[in-house]
């Protein structure tokens, strides 16, 4: 059935259901078919200067054509132990790191990174850093793919998510959360 004509307005009563029992097409893209999201509440810790996974900071979806886009947004909350320690994290599609600045000599090449420098050494460990990013990627694939965050640090100190460097069990101190949630886009 066509109802109208092209440059018509069709109004639908309030109150009225439209269902569709079957594709609906002709919508154009950019549709959002499904979202997940892993949200990390612990904390985590590592004294490691090798790359390593943030423990619960992955997410795993299926798109559903392998022409669809995979809108990645994260958000990370992260501490350090030792003044002026440097942290590089990235976010990783299984086991290739995308979304990362150009190579160039030995400079690392990660999503985001920082160096513990603040003004005062003491302040420092009362604080964290909030990483938020969001990428589009195109993983070209109807098989599932897995999104999660890696880090590598300096060789000083301990990298920290979700808490404090300094961690007294008071109110001066605090718990933070972290996430990863992908979207995926139809084309």
């Amino acid at each position: 059935i066509n109802i109208g004509v092209s440059g018509d307005t069709v109004n639908i009563p309030s109150g009225v259901t439209i269902a569709n029992a079957g594709t609906a097409t002709g919508f154009g893209g950019g549709k959002i078919n499904q979202v997940l999201q892993t949200v990390k509440t612990d904390t985590f810790s590592t004294t490691s200067t090798s790359d390593f996974d943030i423990t619960g900071m992955s997410v795993a979806i299926t798109p559903s054509a392998s022409n669809s886009k995979i809108l990645v947004l994260a958000n990370l909350n992260s501490s350090a132990s030792v003044y002026s320690q440097s942290a590089w994290i990235s976010i990783v599609r299984d086991s290739t790191q995308i979304y990362r600045g150009d190579a160039d000599g030995s400079r690392r090449r990660a999503t985001w990174g920082y160096e513990d420098a603040g003004s005062n050494e003491d302040e420092q460990k009362f604080t964290t850093h909030l990483m938020s990013f969001q990428f589009l990627d195109t993983p070209s694939t109807t098989s599932q793919v897995t999104y999660k965050l890696t880090g590598i640090k300096d060789n000083q100190g301990t990298f920290y998510v979700n808490r404090t460097a300094a961690d007294g069990n008071s109110n001066a101190y605090g718990r933070v959360p972290s996430s990863i949630t992908v979207m995926e886009v139809l084309a």
